[in-house]
């Protein structure tokens, strides 16, 4: 029956597609009638000045009009092959003539051409809709005889199959209580009373889960035992502690911790965290904090009506479950209360700042004193002691250039240091940062090798500060170029950044060392005299503090290149 329907809804469907086949016939003879009677006034204006050549393509433009007449199948192809019959009178008219006028011909063929392409347009889109409804039809055909014929073909399978499904169900049964135990869930049973061949199986399955049961509870005591252990000891510890799992249950929080948060231990522990967090401002903020670069941050919390300053810690432990491969992936957050540091920072800060500023008064009666020495009108100096004042002036400068960096560093830890940006022309500053550290070349006869790129464009900076910043660089480098060796400078422009390099030829300085020599007080060599070790601190906290860039690359032996990037309105 299913092959014959199948058969038979073949034969129809193709008895269906050669119908249609006839019905497009007569389009098709107009699509093919127009593409001729096309070629035929294309003809007649390429030869528009060969007469005979002319009325023998109109002659054949008419037969064909004539067949086209003839097998008119649309609604409105009548009208415009009406159209293309008046066309044709009006181009004979014109050819017939002495003096036949090219414009009109051409201006009567464009106009026949027009209807040519409505027809063809035409019947174009009435052969494609009936080709397409037809084949719709045909489709339909073959889809609601495919649907009989599986209709047909599931019925049988259903029965087919449905004893076998009826026998197997049982052990579905079973496997279904096995899933549960797999689960950890042994409070399952099987049914004692039945009388089939499982009976046995549902007796021994049993005995199975109660002993289960028994394990479980023991396992449960010993892991009870663990956990008050845990918690003893997190409860001595005097820093905020909290606990919680990978599934986001809380698992511990010592005292200290729930009175930073202010709340109750039975009103957290077992909680999920995230319904704590939506009453819980402070641990929402301990929980979404972002931490870059992985560095403590400082949070202000009141504790006991005392704000207090807290620096918070997030850590991982991954702990090995038994009879798994998997791990636990608990979380603790760790509060240290870092107050006291924190104001005798600020102490230490605030004393640096007022022995700086105290300093400031004897170094200026030094300067003043060895100025009048220097002036005539106290008396002239013989050599020796002319190169006496000399060594006081230098040192005292020295001295007054330690002060400066001390009161910048607490000026810029107080966070009261100022910025004033103004429009600058990079080629400027480095000119005048050259000519500030002439006098040191001359000591040790270096020379310095400047590469600036022409038609830098405009920086917004502190002109003071990044001119320190580069004295600073190129005084480095001259401390530690050998005698009679070269600097180089550079500044060019790259991503839309201006990039401004000082390489020595030095001795270089190891990686290790690169990540450090940006530190307060860091100083490579102790040995070295002088300097206090905050100029290329408050070099990178200048820098970055006007959005831009600064570092350091080296290699041992080769000499070091101390750069720094600032941004520009354009991108290259």
């Amino acid at each position: 029956m299913i092959i014959s329907s199948i058969g038979l809804s073949g034969y129809y469907v193709n008895r269906l597609v050669q119908n249609s086949e006839e019905i497009v016939k007569d389009n098709y003879r107009t699509l093919l009638y127009i593409e001729q009677m096309q070629e035929d006034l294309d003809e007649i204006i390429f030869n528009i000045n060969n007469k005979n050549k002319t009325l023998e393509a109109l002659q054949d433009y008419e037969s064909v009009l004539k067949k086209q007449e003839a097998n008119i199948t649309e609604n409105g192809e009548a009208t415009l092959t009406e159209q293309l019959r008046v066309g044709y009178t009006k181009i004979k008219a014109h050819l017939e003539e002495s003096n036949a006028d090219a414009n009109l011909i051409f201006k009567d063929i464009y106009s026949t051409k027009k209807y040519l392409n409505k027809i063809f347009n035409l019947n174009q889109i009435a052969v494609k809709d009936r080709n397409e409804r037809a084949k719709k039809a045909a489709d339909d055909a073959v889809l609601y005889s495919s649907l009989f014929a599986l209709t047909a073909i599931l019925v049988t399978l259903f029965y087919i199959f449905k004893i076998p499904e009826y026998l197997v169900k049982p052990i579905k049964g079973i496997s279904k209580q096995f899933q549960e135990i797999s689960e950890r869930n042994y409070n399952v049973s099987l049914d004692e009373s039945r009388n089939d061949e499982f009976k046995e199986m549902a007796l021994s399955f049993n005995k199975m889960t109660k002993r289960l049961q028994k394990f479980e509870q023991s396992n449960l005591a010993q892991l009870m035992i663990e956990r008050n252990r845990l918690n003893a000891v997190v409860e001595q510890f005097d820093i905020p502690i909290l606990g919680f799992s990978e599934k986001n249950q809380i698992l511990f929080a010592n005292d200290r911790m729930l009175e930073v948060l202010q709340v109750k231990k039975e009103n957290i522990i077992g909680k999920n965290i995230n319904e704590i967090v939506s009453n819980n401002d402070l641990l929402n903020l301990l929980l979404n904090q972002e931490n870059s670069n992985n560095e403590r941050q400082l949070l202000r919390i009141i504790v006991e009506n005392k704000e207090r300053l807290f620096s918070k810690r997030i850590m991982t432990t991954d702990t090995e479950i038994s009879n798994s491969d998997s791990l636990a992936h608990d979380s603790i957050i760790i509060l240290d209360d870092v107050t006291d540091f924190i104001q005798k920072d600020v102490r230490k800060t605030q004393f640096m700042a007022t022995l700086s500023h105290e300093l400031k008064t004897p170094v200026a009666a030094i300067e003043m004193s060895t100025d009048l020495l220097t002036s005539i009108k106290v008396g002239k100096l013989n050599d020796e002691q002319k190169e006496y004042v000399d060594k006081i002036n230098d040192q005292t400068r020295h001295i007054r250039r330690m002060i400066n960096e001390v009161l910048d560093l607490s000026k810029i830890e107080s966070g009261i240091i100022d910025f004033e940006l103004e429009n600058t022309e990079v080629n400027l500053l480095i000119e005048e940062a050259l000519q500030t550290v002439q006098p040191f070349l001359k000591n040790k006869n270096i020379r310095i090798s400047t590469e600036i790129q022409e038609q830098l464009p405009i920086v917004k900076v502190d002109n003071h500060k990044v001119l320190w910043t580069i004295n600073n660089f190129l005084t480095n480098a001259i401390r530690y170029t050998p005698d009679k060796g070269k600097i180089d400078l550079s500044a060019s422009l790259k991503d839309g950044e201006i990039h401004i390099e000082v390489t020595d030829h030095g001795q270089g300085i190891d990686k290790e060392n690169q990540k450090r020599i940006f530190e307060k007080y860091v100083r490579l060599n102790k040995n070295e005299k002088g300097g206090t070790g905050l100029g290329l601190a408050i070099s990178k906290e200048f820098i970055e503090a006007m959005d831009g860039k600064i570092g350091v690359h080296s290699e041992i032996g080769k000499g070091s290149t101390f750069w720094i990037k600032l941004k520009t309105n354009i991108t290259s």
